[in-house]
């Protein structure tokens, strides 16, 4: 089933800003041991539009801690074989897996693997795609990402909801709730 609401990034920057987003809003914490809620998969080369995400991911009622890696101080700016044995590490300690697709992040080695392994340690309904980068669905040589849930930011009643490829809606709170 093709996604019917898919976000662009104008979309977000526009709602970024009518919700009052400054980019001084999403810090960069010290996170410790900190227990997340979300891990998100996305490209280096998005940072600044992944800030806006976060954004709307917090606001969104039920969504509290939100894993980025930029936000890490244990992960090193140049990757190695420790890079994936710590992300495999924060992938199994998250309740979801949010993976936000965008031309850069469609390029991206990494966030392919990350995907990947989600899918192999969660399960495919505890991965969602947030596609940012409107395709029609068909997501040519990405075929693989029409079997998860896609989220989508529903303007009537002001939430992001997850429709699951069998039509089946859900808040984006009730989506991260289940089990």
């Amino acid at each position: 089933m093709e996604p019917k609401e898919l976000l662009t990034k104008r979309k977000i920057e526009k709602l970024a800003t009518e919700y009052g987003f400054r980019s001084d809003m999403i810090e960069d914490e010290q996170l410790g041991n900190k227990k997340f809620e979300v891990f998100v998969s996305h490209s280096s080369h998005d940072v600044e539009f992944i800030r806006k995400v976060v954004f709307f991911l917090k606001k969104d009622k039920g969504v509290s801690d939100v894993y980025v890696d930029w936000q890490d101080p244990d992960m090193k700016h140049e990757t190695d074989a420790q890079t994936a044995v710590d992300l495999k590490e924060r992938i199994k300690n998250v309740r979801k897996v949010i993976y936000v697709v965008t031309s850069e992040s469609l390029k991206s080695v990494w966030c392919s693997w990350e995907i990947g392994y989600a899918d192999c340690s969660k399960g495919v309904n505890d991965v969602a795609i947030l596609a940012i980068k409107p395709n029609n669905g068909r997501w040519k040589n990405h075929e693989y990402l029409q079997q998860y849930p896609w989220i989508s930011y529903d303007l009537e009643v002001h939430h992001f909801m997850v429709t699951e490829p069998n039509g089946n809606r859900s808040t984006l709170y009730d989506w991260l709730r289940r089990n």
